[in-house]
């Protein structure tokens, strides 16, 4: 399925894996690396735009990202943990979903809904 995309839709791909790998991992990455990769996550910004912003070169911004992916995939290598929250990500929506579909009193609508996303808020952390 991947070899069908074009170019640009697996920049978006990476630049999307790379976003989720932040969102899990970011405290292991220095600041530089941090504000670097989450630069680069920006779909509008290419790794060029991004060191004259930064005023180094584009091959630093490059290797300082290529480094934050290893450690941050060597990390989830061990630990899982970036499949682990797409799985509760996936039941979430799914209980979402059944929720919508379920009832139609309103207000046990309402309280399942809030348990929901009490529920988003705490895998959000």
């Amino acid at each position: 399925m991947k070899n069908n995309l074009s170019p640009k839709e697996k920049k978006l791909l990476k630049k999307q894996h790379i976003k989720e790998l932040l969102e899990v991992y970011a405290n292991l990455l220095t600041e530089k690396e941090k504000n670097i990769a989450t630069l680069f996550t920006d779909p509008s910004l290419s790794g060029s735009e991004i060191a004259r912003r930064l005023k180094v070169s584009r091959q630093a911004v490059h290797d300082i990202v290529r480094h934050a992916i290893n450690k941050m995939e060597r990390c989830d290598a061990k630990s899982k943990l970036l499949e682990k929250r797409r799985k509760k990500m996936k039941i979430l929506l799914e209980m979402d979903n059944a929720i919508n579909n379920l009832t139609t009193d309103e207000a046990k609508k309402t309280e399942l809904k809030k348990l929901l996303k009490a529920l988003k808020h705490l895998e959000e952390q």
